[in-house]
């Protein structure tokens, strides 16, 4: 009884520790990377491409995010984001290493080999400003929360005259 015990119990561990290593390169449903990544080794910044500065209302926009940092990976995992828009939808393009997780874009297992993501915004077709909020890690590829680099950014985009 005693070795049954403790087989179930030597798998219960096993499968929590599947779970919290996958859930670092799974995704970041929640938009808070802070929660799990609290050891911050290095910076990070966020760069987009194809993100306008006025948006035509229900135009849609191709958008290219990279973080940028001199961490370096020593596996193949490499980063992740979380991003929403309060204006407008964020539609995935690149389903092998984006997501749609609730509210937030986010990266998949496979997108965490990456530092670059592409997506989609479609503006809002009344003419309010939207807010582009984006937060991301550049992993420094050890498979814990510690020792990676964290950044985040707001894109106000104004609609156009």
């Amino acid at each position: 009884m005693k070795l049954i015990f403790l087989f179930f119990l030597a798998l219960a561990a096993l499968g929590l520790a599947a779970t919290v290593g996958q859930s670092s390169t799974n995704s970041a449903p929640d938009g808070e990377c802070f929660v799990c990544h609290t050891d911050i080794a290095d910076t990070a910044d966020i760069k987009f491409t194809g993100m306008p500065k006025e948006y035509a209302p229900g135009k849609t926009y191709n958008i290219t995010l990279t973080v940028k940092s001199r961490l370096k990976s020593m596996s193949d995992v490499k980063g992740g984001f979380s991003a929403t828009a309060s204006a407008g939808e964020l539609i995935v393009t690149d389903q092998k290493n984006t997501q749609k997780s609730n509210s937030f874009l986010t990266h998949t297992i496979e997108g965490a080999k990456n530092r670059t993501w592409k997506f989609a915004w479609k503006s809002p077709k009344e003419k309010i400003p939207a807010e582009i909020s984006v937060m991301a890690v550049a992993s420094n590829g050890d498979f814990s929360p510690s020792g990676d680099a964290i950044t985040a950014e707001i894109a106000t985009i104004k609609p156009s005259k």
